[in-house]
């Protein structure tokens, strides 16, 4: 299966390794009998890769034990469809990014209107979603697709998860102050997993790094990388190293502006305890 999200990731994870042991297409392509217009097209996922061939491919490259199986299971796994490539309701655009998601090491996300999607409530995420129009019925699988997208925090070896937020998003009651309140209570329990950081962006900044827009990094296991800019349901997936360069410097200027976790907690807390006073005084 070619261009498609997985198998432009095994691309990627080619092109990484023979880059990293300083090997020209040309050389490569020498030592295989191969073209180097046959290279080019396996690294950019112009053309699918399958077992024999990237067996040779990572012999000539040296490329052994723990790396080469992982390399080896990604082709094997390009026949067969994940859940959300088998989603009719889901946009390529969202196939893309739960990919990126799903093969995540560390994820680092600037949100300047919502609270990100892998750290939603149930409750919260209905009302983003039904913001945007649509049935109750494709409302329901939208915040389904949400909560099991969030199962890449929870699991056996769960990403690494870095959010940081415009206080804004804090202050704006989506969906009520019951579920508002409800959602800052569950970004505290989240603040305390050993994996997962939230961080605030105070108003009193006046201007930061992130205003010029939402973005997520996203970090896998070898260091390749991806920023994830989205609008909506559309977006761009950016890999190019001095594109992802320039996203990496950005969450490096946020980190030195944030609050601390310790001080981005107290701000969550009050915001909390405010929006459960005015749960308290609605009338009956």
């Amino acid at each position: 299966m070619s261009n498609s999200p997985r198998a432009r990731a095994l691309a990627a994870e080619v092109r990484k390794v023979r880059k990293d042991r300083g090997i020209s297409q040309g050389v490569l392509a020498e030592q295989l009998g191969w073209s180097i217009a046959k290279i080019s097209r396996i690294e950019t996922a112009q053309r699918g890769i399958e077992g024999p061939d990237l067996a040779a491919v990572l012999g000539a490259l040296r490329v052994r034990g723990k790396r080469r199986d992982q390399l080896l299971t990604m082709a094997e796994e390009l026949g067969r469809p994940s859940w959300w490539e088998a989603m009719a309701g889901l946009s390529a655009h969202t196939r893309a990014c739960i990919d990126a998601e799903q093969r995540a090491a560390r994820l680092a996300e600037l949100s300047l209107g919502y609270v990100p999607i892998l750290l939603q409530t149930r409750g919260y995420a209905t009302a983003v979603c039904g913001a945007a129009g649509g049935s109750t019925g494709e409302v329901d699988e939208q915040v389904n697709v949400r909560q099991v997208r969030q199962g890449i925090l929870h699991k056996a070896t769960p990403a690494e998860f870095t959010a940081f937020l415009d206080e804004s998003v804090l202050t704006r009651p989506v969906g009520g102050p019951a579920i508002m309140s409800g959602q800052l209570r569950h970004l505290l329990r989240c603040a305390d997993t050993a994996t997962i950081a939230v961080r605030v962006l105070p108003t009193y900044l006046g201007v930061h790094a992130g205003l010029a827009g939402p973005f997520t990094l996203i970090e896998f296991a070898d260091g390749v990388a991806t920023v994830l800019v989205e609008s909506q349901e559309c977006g761009l997936l950016l890999d190019a190293e001095e594109k992802v360069a320039a996203f990496r410097e950005s969450i490096d200027r946020l980190s030195r502006v944030a609050l601390s976790a310790a001080d981005s907690r107290s701000l969550i807390a009050g915001y909390a305890a405010k929006f459960e006073d005015r749960v308290v005084r609605q009338p009956a």
